[in-house]
């Protein structure tokens, strides 16, 4: 039933705000495509730049109007702390994909593919790959009795490498965005944005070569005991999994103030600016072409946020039930979406991953780097060399205990 509803919930807020996004932009973005797929010249330096890779037309025209649309809205006074919290909430997303696909039962199943759901989300948007595709997708497998406690376990290596690579593939190319040395307007500004819509490549490289990073000699392995030995392997990749996630949630309540900060330095009125922008394209004053791609552009961003906010409610209440939902609803005002579901995160591991289980399978492990479980055989299984034992007879004769003798 969870699968059905969820399906139902990421289909219709999906529908709702893909209709409502192309009807508001429409007015600018129907000539930004044109000019970029009907370029007035093809070089590279024109008044709109239309090439950046130089390698086919199918790729550059599409970048022409993705980094247009980054471009109006970085330029906005509004626009540029409504992105920050975006991309924030975008590496969020990523990071959960990227982790809970790389869990051992996962591995092998739809969930794995999180590169892919990074590069679909570049182009049609990550609210909805988030909440109509990747959570239905996750509580299926949640729910499935196939797999059971041992699927959810996770090595240390493989968590800090996941995450590693999303702040370093995702989230500090995000942060350059932001960076006083990319000027406006210039075409190292244009290659930094297009070269951005790689980042889940970016990420899922970098994936395997931080994780044989950290993958280093352990004083458990020198555990002889082989339950135990396992339990520690256990119980090390949840605690790497929990301060992942109470990291990534400190990184998104500093984005979140420092976003505020920046609005609220000049005087302006958030909420009230919030609203306005929201009922822009009914009320679209008289204003040049680019003031009305700063407009729509930022307006897009804006429910682009607030729908991924949605998704990190629906996750958490088909996850872990209507309460973890509410609170979720509750942090989101106080520290933002993307740190309360963070903190949901780490709240969780202790419902997936019960240390205290009896259960045989879940009491199953597996080395650093390898994906099966395994038996571990003592480190040194050479014979061990016994002293020969006499097994010559035993002299059994009566005693003699004749008067004589005691008295003697």
């Amino acid at each position: 039933m969870n699968v059905l509803l969820s399906t139902l919930f990421g289909a219709s807020v999906t529908f709702f705000t893909a209709k409502d996004i192309i009807k508001s932009i429409t007015p600018w973005s129907d000539k930004v495509i044109d000019m970029c797929f009907h370029p007035a010249n093809n070089d590279a330096q024109g008044n709109l730049r239309v090439v950046y890779s130089g390698l086919s037309s199918t790729l550059d025209r599409p970048l022409c109007a993705v980094v247009n649309f980054f471009q109006n809205c970085l330029h906005d006074v509004l626009g540029a702390p409504i992105l920050a919290l975006l991309l924030a909430a975008f590496g969020t997303a990523m990071a959960i994909m990227a982790i809970e696909g790389s869990r051992h039962g996962f591995k092998k199943s739809l969930l794995a593919l999180f590169p892919l759901y990074g590069l679909l989300a570049n182009a049609v948007g990550i609210y909805a790959v988030f909440s109509f595709l990747w959570v239905p997708m996750h509580v299926f497998y949640k729910r499935s009795a196939f797999f059971k406690k041992d699927h959810w376990n996770i090595t240390q290596a493989q968590v800090y490498g996941t995450l590693g690579a999303v702040l370093l593939g995702f989230g500090l190319p995000s942060a350059f965005f932001f960076s006083p040395w990319i000027k406006p307007d210039t075409r190292l500004e244009q290659d930094v944005l297009a070269l951005w819509q790689g980042a889940p490549l970016f990420v899922a490289t970098l994936i395997p070569v931080l994780v044989r990073f950290f993958q280093q000699p352990s004083e458990i392995d020198q555990v002889r005991d082989q339950a135990e030995r396992n339990r520690r392997y256990i119980a090390q990749g949840k605690s790497a999994l929990e301060k992942s996630y109470l990291i990534l949630g400190i990184l998104n309540v500093l984005v979140y103030f420092g976003s505020y900060w920046a609005v609220a330095h000049q005087g302006i009125h958030l909420w009230d600016s919030l609203v306005l922008l929201y009922r822009a394209p009914d009320n679209l004053p008289e204003v040049s072409f680019g003031d009305l791609g700063q407009i729509l552009t930022t307006r897009t961003v804006m429910v682009d946020f607030a729908v991924l906010s949605l998704g990190f409610i629906s996750w958490a209440t088909f996850d872990g039930g209507l309460l973890y939902g509410l609170l979720v609803i509750l942090g989101i005002p106080l520290i933002g979406p993307s740190a309360a579901v963070s903190f949901y995160a780490y709240y969780r591991e202790d419902r997936v991953q019960n240390l205290t289980s009896t259960n045989p399978a879940f009491e199953k492990a597996f080395t650093p780097g390898d994906s099966s479980p395994r038996d571990f055989s003592p480190r040194d299984s050479s014979p061990v060399a016994l002293d020969p034992i006499d097994l010559s007879p035993i002299d059994l004769s009566p005693i003699d205990l004749s008067p004589a003798d005691i008295s003697s």
